[in-house]
């Protein structure tokens, strides 16, 4: 083990974490609001995967207009899953809109697989971005943009939240929705907009899975169980904290996977050991407000 291998390994694991934060940043947002646990979110970042991968090899259009593109589809998606699915949900029992929505998350992933098959694919894409060399290291171009891309969807979703009207009604919305409600404030709307607005940003996110990993129907799985985690680390709703949630995932996943034998087939185990640690020594997360 050396230097360069370890800034390799950190350097890269950062880069990952770009993704991470892209596809939790939009989950807490919306869980954050509605209070309403999205299993599948996950499905809406595979779709936008799906979406970006055929722009790419049936149309040839860029990965970069790809994922804007899958991003606004999908945003509009999430509001139709709501209007027609989700808002009805809303007053039930918490139980059932955990069944409601993994239910949600089943029928998607097999309907990809009745229209795409089971069978994973690779975009191939050329880099967007020239390689970051820093001696002996590395980082290819493509794991920058992941990067750059999670972390300006994270300042995008941070400024709604702080510095716009809708973000302020969407705060108030999810604190106290009854006292909104008396204020003026159309809480259906507002929630409507929190479940486009994390939508736009899965879309994206499943744009650079496809850029950098792989497309399939189960992939979405695989990373909205990390979304969680990053969330449960991070603390309900906090958006801030779902960037340092996923920083703390992505490098403890790449030390493991890289310095430990056989290390990257413990696969969601570092994801749990670290979300077991946290939640005992802090049940509220990292960032979180304790429940009055």
């Amino acid at each position: 083990m050396t230097w360069a291998s370890v800034l390799q390994a950190v350097l890269l694991s950062l880069t990952v974490a770009g993704l991470y934060a892209a596809i939790a940043a939009g989950l807490t947002l919306t869980v954050g609001v509605t209070r309403i646990i999205n299993f599948a979110h996950g499905e809406f970042v595979m779709l936008g995967a799906f979406l970006t991968y055929a722009l790419f090899t049936r149309f040839g259009i860029s990965p970069w207009i790809g994922m804007l593109i899958s991003g606004v589809a999908i945003g509009l998606f999430s509001a139709l899953v709501y209007r027609g699915f989700l808002a009805r949900i809303l007053k039930h029992d918490e139980h059932n809109q955990l069944l409601a929505t993994l239910g949600l998350s089943i029928l998607l992933v097999n309907l990809a697989i009745i229209l795409w098959s089971p069978d994973p694919r690779v975009m191939q894409a050329p880099q967007l971005l020239p390689a970051l060399k820093l001696g002996e290291v590395t980082i290819p171009g493509n794991n920058l943009v992941v990067a750059g891309v999670g972390g300006l969807l994270f300042l995008l979703l941070q400024f709604i939240m702080r510095h716009t009207r809708y973000g302020t009604q969407m705060r108030f919305a999810s604190d106290d929705p009854e006292l909104a409600m008396h204020t003026g404030i159309n809480v259906d709307r507002v929630f409507e907009l929190s479940f486009v607005i994390g939508g736009f940003a899965a879309g994206v996110a499943g744009g650079l899975v496809a850029l950098t990993l792989y497309v399939h129907p189960a992939v979405g799985l695989d990373l909205v169980i990390r979304a969680f985690a990053i969330i449960a680390l991070g603390g309900l709703g906090n958006i801030p904290g779902a960037l340092i949630g996923a920083a703390i995932l992505a490098l403890a996943e790449g030390l493991t996977s890289t310095f430990v034998p056989q290390g990257g087939s413990f696969g969601f185990g570092v994801a749990f050991l670290l979300l077991l640690l946290v939640l005992i020594v802090r049940p509220s997360g990292l960032f979180g407000r304790a429940a009055q």
